[in-house]
């Protein structure tokens, strides 16, 4: 049986962390979930409802706390408890090695009873690193690593190195990306593989743009953050204004620079040309996509590096 295990599940931008789910699934691969935290907000895709996998979540923290003095009872904390040390030593305390090893024990024991032989886990983050705690407990692991994760977040060339050394493999989902991580890790070079992230294209109509008439209708979907590079593509729909182009811009996602891009479009005086839709379900973004003319992506890379 294989797991899956996540810093957070379900999060609505995770939709290709589904699809790969649920083709695992229609595969026959019995699947279950681990998540370390609780997700954000309630809003779940309608084709979740097809995952047949169950999903864990830790207890609360006194829970954890009677599980890691149980396991120090028995013997069995002594080898998370010596990669806490040697961790807290090369990484230091806010990589909180310590809360890893004992969301690990939780998952650990919950995967060895019902029959979890590889753990599989997205983005190069906390979930990994919990994940070297778990094979500690007897369980392989491997991880996709993306992009803001291991090149800005995960914060150390290091851990990212080890994580690599200790996974059974090491999937990246570009070129770019993999070209990357074997420059960061290359000891384990000879590991890393390309898995895109996968769409199926029957999910998606085909576009009907001339039903819009004159105006070009332009459609783009992510998280409104810095290196989607939507600021940019608001800036050139004005130009498309300037130059008395009849147009829609129609923005699908949230996140943090969602009222700095509402003020930048009222500035640019596109305000009423520029359609933020906020969370839409898969279909409703297949709907708007097949109505429109252009789907347009202006991602950069951010100050912080990140892309």
């Amino acid at each position: 049986m294989l797991a899956y295990l996540f810093s957070r599940y379900p999060v609505v931008s995770q939709t290709f962390c589904d699809s790969e789910m649920l083709a695992l699934e229609d595969l026959g691969v019995p699947l279950v979930v681990g998540s370390i935290n609780p997700p954000p907000d309630d809003f779940r895709h309608p084709r979740l409802k097809q995952r047949q996998a169950p999903v864990f979540y830790p207890p609360p923290g006194k829970a954890l706390e009677s599980l890691r003095r149980a396991a120090e009872a028995d013997g069995s904390w002594e080898p998370l408890a010596a990669l806490i040390a040697r961790h807290d030593s090369t990484y230091g305390s806010d990589y909180k090695a310590a809360t890893r090893a004992r969301n690990a024990l939780y998952f650990g024991n919950v995967f060895r009873q019902i029959g979890v032989n590889h753990v599989h886990v997205h983005f190069a983050n906390r979930a990994t690193h919990t994940a070297l705690f778990i094979k500690k407990m007897g369980i392989p692991f491997s991880f996709t690593a993306h992009a803001q994760d291991f090149m800005v977040d995960l914060g150390s060339d290091e851990l990212l190195g080890e994580m690599a050394r200790e996974a059974q493999f090491v999937a990246g989902v570009s070129d770019f990306s993999c070209r990357l991580l074997r420059e960061k890790c290359p000891e384990s070079a000879d590991k890393i593989v390309r898995i895109y992230n996968g769409l199926d294209p029957a999910r998606f109509v085909a576009a009907n743009a001339g039903a819009q008439g004159d105006t070009l209708k332009i459609v783009s979907v992510g998280r409104l953050i810095e290196f989607k590079g939507f600021h940019h593509l608001i800036s050139a729909c004005a130009g498309l204004k300037r130059r008395s182009v009849r147009f829609e811009l129609h923005i699908v996602g949230e996140g943090p620079w969602d009222e700095r891009l509402r003020r930048l479009a009222d500035e640019k005086d596109v305000g009423r040309e520029v359609i933020f839709h906020g969370i839409l379900g898969g279909d409703a973004v297949g709907q708007l996509l097949s109505e429109s003319h252009v789907f347009a992506l202006a991602a950069i890379v951010d100050g912080k590096g990140a892309s």
